[in-house]
């Protein structure tokens, strides 16, 4: 199989529970710069991503992590154990690899960060890029933060 594309307008960035109350982020079509998955095989896909800037408002927020729903033509498997999706612990979260987090883009610093795979009760594919080690992805409060990794998870064929 081939890389697919997936458009702008098949993801919808939010920020994970635990942000600061209010808290949103934002990502121009032009930053996001690279967004694809890849069947392998019928049970799994891999999903490559590289956000170039995501702007937080307010600039100074608490920002647990960035959540991307995807809208793709397969569904995520749940996983009743794992729980809802929690930034205590790491519950709800099923499938994760490291990604590398840019917290001033266009500046030579990267910091270490994870994309996990949410476990939604509804099977929506929802990545959530956090960072490593911290509490913050926005940690430098600088309100914009970039990001690029994959992420390898099963998957289910919408039926």
């Amino acid at each position: 199989m081939s890389w697919i594309d997936i458009p702008a307008s098949h993801v919808t960035f939010g920020v994970f529970t635990g942000s600061a109350a209010g808290a949103t982020v934002a990502v121009a079509p032009a930053d996001l710069t690279f967004l694809r998955y890849k069947l392998i095989g019928t049970d799994t896909a891999v999903v490559d991503f590289r956000i170039g800037k995501a702007f937080f408002h307010p600039t100074t927020a608490v920002i647990t992590g960035i959540t991307m729903e995807l809208k793709v033509p397969f569904t995520c498997p749940y996983f009743p154990g794992l729980g809802a999706p929690n930034y205590f612990m790491d519950a709800g979260q099923s499938y994760s690899n490291d990604c590398v987090l840019v917290p001033d883009p266009g500046s030579p610093t990267h910091k270490p960060g994870y994309v996990a795979v949410l476990n939604e009760s509804t099977h929506k594919v929802v990545l959530l890029i956090s960072s490593i080690p911290g509490y913050s992805v926005n940690a430098s409060q600088l309100g914009v933060v970039g990001a690029f990794g994959q992420v390898t998870f099963e998957v289910v064929h919408k039926g």
